[in-house]
């Protein structure tokens, strides 16, 4: 059975009551405005008043203070970047590394064996820095044969007999054998490389991170693999392979046999 037919409410009246004197038709719940004894709001009073806010006598909208957004503060002052000209004491034209490229040794003694990634070479500049070191070697050697040659001349009177070839063969000897054992001995106790290590900025420290390698270290080192092979541990061809082979193996640190055995590490400062 259906409900009896209901007319539709008239304008002024509202759906679920009567009609409210001097209001408007709505539906649905009732709204701030149009209620018997509300105020109508009047329109915004000087242009700094934004909306009109309900509720208020004479409808006027009130307003508090202006809240101002703090201004940013001011960049600290900079001074002068290291490297840059006019950096006291650093009057290089080049600027500091960034942190987007890899960290690098500016000296040898910063060198940290809990960080041997920092510093590490590649091994063809270390194979370029040796095979320097051998053609300087050879005009070395050369030089002296020479030298020891004129002097043997001198002495036997331009003939190679009695004391003028002991001369020829001491000097002989002392070449061969000894002069890339002292030439190496020497660059690294001296300098901390060898000329062809300055060239690419290579140097010999000790493995521990302790800073320059000793007269001993450095010994070891250079009777082990001297430049060439006047050495006569050289002269042992399973031994040289294994030696110049040896870093491929040694993933770490990459050192040689005869590093491994004086207790030292090449590292790379770049300025």
């Amino acid at each position: 059975m259906q409900p009896p037919y209901q007319p539709h409410p008239r304008a002024g009246q509202r759906a679920d009551g009567p009609a409210q004197p001097g209001g408007n038709a709505q539906r649905g719940p009732a709204t701030p405005y149009a209620q018997p004894g509300w105020p109508t709001p009047s329109a915004p009073q000087g242009p700094e008043a934004p909306h009109p806010q309900p509720g208020w006598p004479g409808g006027n909208a009130r307003q508090g203070p202006v809240l101002k957004a703090p201004p940013f503060p001011a960049a600290p002052a900079q001074g002068p970047v290291p490297g840059q000209q006019g950096y006291p004491g650093h009057p290089g034209p080049h600027a500091p590394r960034g942190p987007w490229l890899p960290p690098v040794l500016r000296d040898p003694g910063e060198w940290n064996p809990a960080r041997p990634e920092v510093g590490r070479p590649e091994l063809g500049l270390r194979f370029v820095a040796r095979l320097i070191d051998t053609i300087l070697f050879a005009v070395v050697w050369y030089l002296m044969m020479m030298l020891g040659t004129a002097i043997s001349m001198i002495v036997g009177g331009g003939v190679l007999e009695g004391a003028a070839e002991a001369v020829f063969a001491g000097t002989y000897v002392f070449s061969f054998f000894l002069l890339p054992i002292l030439l190496e001995w020497l660059q690294t106790l001296l300098w901390g490389r060898s000329v062809g290590k300055i060239i690419f900025g290579l140097w010999v420290v000790r493995a521990d991170g302790s800073g320059r390698v000793t007269a001993g270290r450095a010994l070891v080192r250079a009777l082990l693999y001297a430049p060439g092979h006047t050495n006569l541990v050289n002269w042992v061809l399973p031994w040289s392979l294994t030696n110049v082979l040896w870093p491929l193996r040694d993933k770490t640190l990459q050192r040689c046999l005869h590093d491994k055995a004086a207790g030292t590490v090449v590292v790379q400062v770049r300025r």
